[in-house]
C-alpha cells in the first residue's frame, strides 16, 4: 500500500541545535534500550505543606527554600533509604552480560531553563550529604554561572567528549557520522571562533558552567510542576537517560477528593493536598519491589513532616519541636471532630427515616388488618344470611309437608269413614283415634323440626357477635398504629432539635 502526503504549507523551518541534537540522541537511545516501568505515586501532602510554609517564615525571599528544593531534599533521603535506584547499568545484549554498579555520591541531573528560554540538564553534585540552605546556595551559584555560559560551547565539550569515547570503544561508523551531521551543511553546529572563543576561555571555570555541570548524573529528577503549577494533572511516562537506572517527574501540589480511614476504622472521602510522583525504573536493573523502600521513606516523611526542620542549617535550634508536632495533631484532631458532627447528622437522619419506616409499616398493617376484618365481618354475614334462609326455608318446608300429609290422612281417614259407614261404629271410632293419634305425632315431629331450625338461628347469632369482636380488634390495631406515628413525630422533633443544636 502506497501512502500519498499531501503538501503543507511550513510556516517555520528550524534546524536542531546542539542542545536539541543531544536531547534527541540520548532520548532515542533511551526508548531503543531500556524497558521502562512507570509508577504514579501520589501522597497527601497537606500537613507537609504547612510545615513548608512555616520553614519560610521570617527568611529572606532570596534565601528562601524552594518547593524544588525540598523534593529535592525528599528524594535524597528516599535514595539513601533505596540506594538500588541511585546506580548505573552497562548491559551488554549481545552477551547478555550485565553490570549493575551502586552509586555513593547523589548526583542529580535536572532540566533547568536558562536566561536565554533554553532548556539545559544541570549535574547536582554530591547532594547526598548537603541541607536545605547547601542546596539552595549551590542553585544560586549555578544560576549565577548560567548568566555568563554559552550553551552551544559548553554542549559541544560534552558531545565531543561522548564521541571520544565511542571512538576509544570502537564506534569508529557512528563517530564518523556524527562529525559529518555536527560540522557539515545546514545543520553544522555553531561554536565560538577567533576572539570571541578565546575571550569566552578567558572567564574562569568558577564563573561558568562546564562540562563537569553537565555531565551524566546517577539520576535524573524533572520538577514538572514548576513550568505550569495550575496543572491537574501528572506525567504518564519520562525517559530514562542511560546509564542511569531510574527518572522521577515532580508534579505540582493539587487538590483532590482522597479515600482516608477515620479513627473508628471507617472510609470516608476529604479533600485534601496531593502531590504526584512519576517514578521510572529500568526494567533490566530493578523490579517494583526494589523501589519500596523509597517509597516507604517518602510515606514516613510526608506523614510526620516536622523532620524537614531538621534539614536546615542549625536544625532546631529556634524552634520548638513537641510544640510542632502537638499543633499538627490538633489540625487533626479539630478535622476529625467535624468528621464526628458529620457522623452524628448522618447517624440523626437515619434515626429518623427508620421511625418513619415503622410508622409507615404499623400503619399499613393496620390497614391491611382493618381490610382483613371488614371482609371476615361481610363475609360472615353473608354466611349467616345464607344459612337463616336455608333454615326458613327448611321450615317452610317441613310445614308444608306436613300440612299437606296431615290433608291427605284427613282424606284418607274420610274417605275410610266413608267405606266404612256400614262398618260397626267401633271400628270407625277407632279409624278416627288412629287417624287423630297420627296427626299429632306428625304434629310434634314437625313442632321439633322448628326447634332445631331455632338453634340453628341461634348459632348464627353468636358468629354475629364474633364479628363484633373481629371490628373490635380492628379498632384497637388502628389505635397501636397512632401511637406508632406519634413515635415518629417524637423521633422528627428530636432530629429537628439536634440540628439546631449545631
Amino acid at each position: 500500500m502506497v501512502i500519498i502526503m499531501a503538501k503543507q504549507k511550513i510556516s517555520k523551518t528550524e534546524h536542531f541545535g546542539i542542545q536539541r541534537k543531544i536531547v534527541a540522541n540520548m532520548t532515542t537511545e533511551s526508548w531503543q534500550n531500556i524497558p521502562h516501568v512507570t509508577y504514579t505515586y501520589e501522597p497527601d501532602v497537606t500537613e507537609f505543606m504547612i510545615e513548608y510554609k512555616r520553614l519560610n517564615e521570617g527568611v529572606e525571599k532570596e534565601n528562601k527554600i524552594t518547593v524544588n528544593t525540598l523534593m529535592l531534599k525528599v528524594i535524597c533521603e528516599g535514595l539513601k533509604a533505596c540506594p538500588a535506584m541511585n546506580a548505573h547499568i552497562d548491559f551488554n545484549r549481545k552477551y547478555v552480560r550485565g553490570v549493575i554498579n551502586t552509586l555513593s555520591e547523589i548526583n542529580i541531573s535536572m532540566p533547568m531553563v536558562l536566561p536565554t528560554g533554553e532548556m539545559m540538564t544541570i549535574n547536582l553534585h554530591n547532594f547526598e550529604n548537603k541541607n536545605l540552605n547547601e542546596m539552595v546556595e549551590y542553585i544560586k551559584d549555578v544560576n549565577r554561572r548560567m548568566e555568563n555560559t554559552n550553551l552551544n560551547e559548553v554542549m559541544f565539550d560534552v558531545s565531543l567528549d561522548n564521541t571520544l569515547t565511542g571512538l576509544k570503544q570502537g564506534k569508529i561508523k557512528q563517530t564518523f557520522q556524527r562529525l559529518i551531521g555536527s560540522k557539515t551543511g545546514k545543520h553544522k553546529v555553531k561554536t565560538l571562533k577567533g576572539k570571541e572563543k578565546k575571550e569566552y576561555e578567558l572567564i574562569p571555570e568558577s564563573d561558568r558552567l562546564t562540562k563537569r555541570d553537565i555531565e551524566q548524573g546517577s539520576i535524573t529528577i524533572s520538577n514538572i510542576g514548576s513550568v505550569y503549577r495550575e496543572q491537574r494533572g501528572a506525567a504518564a511516562l519520562i525517559e530514562i537517560i542511560p546509564p542511569q537506572v531510574t527518572a522521577i517527574a515532580v508534579g505540582a501540589v493539587q487538590d483532590k477528593p482522597v479515600v482516608i480511614v477515620n479513627e473508628n476504622e471507617e472510609k470516608e472521602i476529604a479533600i485534601r493536598q496531593v502531590l504526584p510522583f512519576t517514578i521510572v525504573f529500568d526494567h533490566r536493573a530493578l523490579d517494583f519491589g526494589d523501589i519500596v523502600p523509597f517509597i516507604k521513606k517518602l510515606d514516613e516523611i510526608f506523614e510526620a513532616p516536622e523532620v524537614i526542620h531538621t534539614w536546615r542549617t542549625g536544625g532546631t535550634d529556634n524552634l520548638n519541636m513537641e510544640e510542632i508536632k502537638q499543633e499538627r495533631e490538633e489540625r487533626e484532631a479539630i478535622y476529625n471532630s467535624g468528621k464526628e458532627r458529620e457522623k452524628a447528622r448522618k447517624e440523626a437522619e437515619e434515626n429518623l427515616k427508620k421511625a418513619q419506616r415503622e410508622a409507615e409499616k404499623a400503619q399499613k398493617e393496620a390497614k391491611r388488618a382493618q381490610k382483613e376484618a371488614e371482609e371476615a365481618a361481610i363475609r360472615i354475614q353473608k354466611e349467616a344470611e345464607e344459612k337463616e334462609m336455608k333454615a326458613q326455608k327448611e321450615m317452610e318446608k317441613a310445614q308444608k309437608e306436613a300440612e299437606e300429609k296431615a290433608r291427605k290422612e284427613a282424606e284418607r281417614a274420610e274417605k275410610a269413614q266413608k267405606e266404612a259407614e256400614e262398618k260397626a261404629r267401633k271400628e270407625a271410632e277407632k279409624a278416627a283415634k288412629e287417624a287423630e293419634e297420627k296427626a299429632k305425632k306428625e304434629a310434634e315431629r314437625a313442632e321439633k323440626e322448628a326447634e332445631r331450625a331455632r338453634k340453628e338461628a341461634e348459632k348464627e347469632e353468636k358468629k354475629l357477635k364474633d364479628m363484633e369482636k373481629a371490628f373490635k380488634e380492628a379498632e384497637l390495631a388502628k389505635q397501636k398504629a397512632e401511637e406508632a406515628q406519634a413515635i415518629a413525630e417524637k423521633a422528627a422533633q428530636e432530629f429537628s432539635k439536634l440540628k439546631d443544636d449545631e
